[in-house]
């Protein structure tokens, strides 16, 4: 009977503790339940507010205070060498200096974005150490912190190495331009010469440099530099010392489009021309148009000239002198001397761009080449032991198919000519710190041995040789190119023969098993009067509401997307044709519905 007794109580005991627990578990869900439309109406609130923001400018500084619930997304572009996303809602921690990226758990699965699809914040090949310090939070995490919002569009990424003119240009400002160009004409119908109504945020460690006005000419805006970001948390003190203060883009577009790279610098395998480079001659004079066109210079000349590259600290042309006066005695051509000791980048831009052709040894202000008109010349230098046949950036420049540009090299084949410097700064090509073997073996080459970037020391001693350079083979050399150069004047103007806006854009969402969008054009009227190699049409998914975009490329009068439609939404198609490279740099539109 007591038995009996303590079955039953126990029992009872179950029953009402089970049925306290499937309450409890019914109010948290309804609790929850309450507290995410709470979330999402507050949401939602800021969301109106946000976008409010964004369309009204009144003011350069569009920073504000937040400390509600919200959460990142994001559309990203992809191929097997670039991966570039267009983030909302994205925020950067300055204490740790990490990027924050708020998920939402129903939106995540459908996120482009995970651990192992990162984008790099630096364009060269096959470099991997500048991937962008991304960590995920949920946004329920997202009311903890203090936010200040910055409204602008802005553009994230880390100059690669912004003491060099070369990579300041063909990392940094091509393929920054080429992105802009890319969402920025999508939003509004921009000149083609209109400065970008974006910032720039840098986000490496390298100072402002010498450089810093080429990146200013693209926006109406001051660049952001990392210490400027950084710097708000200091401004705000005990406040931000738990790390709990976020600096947040509304719409940031994170990595640069590398359609305009051509060249590999070699740090998996020696360096040489991207083989695979879609890079074109409209890509190039489109921004070197844009910065000659945003400088501020007013130099004006009417007579022939040839520009001559000097090197003042090393890499010396030793008879440059003579070289200049030979010139000008043999061609009656004025030779005007260069060097970033003697002139302003803007002078010697400017300069270049309305110069005959430029004469230089190896290095960096070489790439003021893309400045050249066409049937220009470009003669390249190379001291003992440098081949030309190995380091080619700026041939691989002039070859570009458009640019016009006639190429031609010369290499020191007599070691009596150099002049070597064994004494100099390891950087700099100096060999005290190896062992004599080693130096003797280093200064008897004929050729430097292919090798990797960056500080090989064989490299390094040879390309830093001063030079007794060949007079009368330059002299042949220049009017070798200078014949050539009447030949390409009357080529260039096929550059100009550019693809027509495409006929009849159409698109329709279709609602079966799935959602999928099929998008229709005719081909551009012109084409029945150019001659070309290959014919291939750009076009441009954009949800309506997100302003971000997806590219396709093909060669056919249609596509049909299947990935990540929704027949819900609205989406804007643009499109236009690209025949060798070559388009017309305005896409037509055409809104789809359901």
């Amino acid at each position: 009977m007591w038995i009996h007794k303590m079955s039953l109580h126990m029992i009872t005991h179950a029953v009402m503790f089970a049925v306290i627990a499937t309450l409890v578990k019914k109010y948290l869900q309804i609790l929850y339940q309450l507290d995410d439309l709470q979330d999402r109406c507050l949401y939602a609130e800021w969301e109106h507010s946000n976008k409010a923001d964004l369309n009204t400018h009144k003011t350069q500084d569009e920073s504000q205070k937040s400390n509600m619930k919200f959460n990142s997304f994001e559309t990203c572009q992809s191929n097997f060498k670039t991966h570039v996303c267009h983030f909302k809602n994205l925020c950067y921690q300055p204490k740790e200096n990490l990027f924050v990226y708020f998920y939402n758990k129903d939106e995540i699965k459908y996120s482009s974005i995970n651990r192992n699809n990162i984008p790099s914040l630096s364009t060269p090949a096959d470099f991997t150490g500048h991937k962008l310090p991304l960590t995920f939070l949920s946004e329920n995490f997202s009311s903890q912190f203090s936010v200040r919002w910055i409204n602008k569009t802005s553009y994230i990424f880390n100059r690669f190495k912004s003491d060099n003119l070369m990579h300041v240009i063909h990392d940094d400002l091509l393929p920054l331009h080429f992105t802009m160009k890319h969402f920025e004409n999508l939003k509004l119908k921009m000149a083609a010469l209109d400065k970008f109504d974006a910032q720039i945020v840098f986000m490496d460690d390298w100072p402002p440099g010498d450089y810093r006005a080429l990146y200013e000419l693209f926006t109406n805006y001051q660049p952001q530099y990392k210490i400027d970001l950084q710097g708000i948390e200091q401004q705000h003190g005990k406040e931000v010392q738990d790390g709990r203060e976020l600096v947040c883009f509304s719409s940031a577009i994170v990595g640069l489009l590398t359609d305009t790279l051509w060249y590999n610098y070699g740090f998996i395998g020696p360096q040489g021309p991207i083989l695979d480079s879609t890079v074109n001659a409209h890509q190039i004079k489109s921004t070197s148009n844009f910065i000659l066109h945003h400088l501020d210079s007013n130099a004006q000349h009417s007579i022939d000239f040839i520009v001559l590259i000097s090197r003042k600290e090393n890499r010396k042309i030793m008879n440059e002198d003579d070289l200049v006066k030979a010139i000008l005695q043999e061609f009656s051509m004025k030779v005007v001397t260069i060097s970033s000791e003697t002139h302003s980048l803007t002078d010697m831009i400017t300069l270049v761009s309305n110069a005959k052709g430029v004469i230089g040894m190896h290095g960096s202000l070489l790439i003021l080449a893309m400045f050249l008109k066409p049937g220009s010349f470009l003669i390249e230098l190379f001291p003992y032991a440098v081949s030309p046949v190995q380091y080619t950036p700026y041939k691989t420049l002039a070859n570009i198919k458009g640019l016009e540009i006639n190429y031609a090299s010369w290499e020191n084949t007599d070691q009596k000519s150099t002049v070597s410097h064994i004494d100099y700064p390891s950087e700099h090509g100096g060999l005290m710190h190896l062992q004599s073997e080693v130096q003797k073996e280093i200064i008897n080459q004929e050729k430097v041995p292919k090798h990797l970037c960056c500080d090989d020391p064989s490299w390094l001693y040879h390309i830093y040789q001063d030079t007794f350079v060949d007079i009368s083979a330059i002299l042949n050399l220049i009017k070798i190119v200078m014949k050539s150069g009447k030949i390409a004047n009357t080529r260039h103007f096929a550059y100009l023969e550019t693809p027509s806006e495409v006929r009849n854009l159409n698109c329709k969402l279709i609602k079966e098993q799935t959602c999928s969008l099929n998008i229709s054009w005719e081909i551009p009227w012109n084409m029945q009067f150019l001659t070309f190699d290959k014919l291939n049409y750009e076009i441009i998914l954009e949800e309506s509401r997100a302003e971000a975009s997806v590219k396709y490329v093909t060669d056919k009068l249609k596509l049909e997307i299947h990935d990540r439609i929704d027949c819900e939404k609205d989406y804007i198609v643009w499109g236009k044709a690209v025949v060798d490279g070559m388009s017309h740099d305005n896409y037509i539109s055409k809104d789809c519905h359901n």
